[in-house]
């Protein structure tokens, strides 16, 4: 099915989604403002794919990724089951169009941070911001090789096993 072929009701309550300033991202702005971090541009125009928090001099570029949208790898969400092969498709484009973008901008040297929404639940969050915190500043200083991408807010396979031993001796 074709974008134009979408029912008038699915295309109303895909346009209600909010594509800027939801709240994973105004939380995000927040605690990097809180930690000291102002001066960074939201959705610049300049950048490749506009990331939610740009920050120029820095060379930063923060993604705060939907989970439904861009399917996030930890949450493990089910396929709508109406219309499956659009869905399939419009996913399909939006990771298509997150990796084009993430290229684009390690290849200019812009360190790459993505959020995904799920890591700043509660319990999760002051983990997930001080990691991103630690990311920008890191970056600004230099400290970290230009051009990468960083996914915060989870833990390594390997330190879950290292945390689960800890809690269960």
């Amino acid at each position: 099915m074709s974008e134009s072929a979408v029912p008038i009701a699915t295309r109303h309550v895909m346009q209600a989604n909010k594509s800027k300033n939801t709240k994973p991202e105004l939380l995000m702005r927040h605690a990097l403002r809180e930690a000291g971090l102002p001066g960074y541009r939201i959705h610049w125009k300049k950048c490749p794919g506009r990331p939610d928090v740009c920050y120029p001099g820095r060379k930063v570029a923060i993604f705060v990724n939907g989970c439904f949208w861009h399917r996030c790898p930890h949450c493990n969400l089910p396929m709508p089951k109406s219309n499956v092969e659009f869905w399939e498709a419009k996913f399909a484009r939006n990771r298509a169009r997150d990796e084009r973008n993430h290229a684009e901008l390690v290849a200019a040297g812009w360190t790459v941070i993505v959020v995904w929404e799920c890591a700043l639940k509660r319990g999760r969050f002051d983990a997930t911001v001080s990691r991103v915190v630690r990311e920008v500043e890191l970056a600004s200083v230099g400290l970290r090789p230009a051009g990468r991408v960083v996914e915060v807010g989870y833990l390594k396979p390997w330190q879950h096993r290292v945390i689960w031993k800890r809690r269960h001796r």
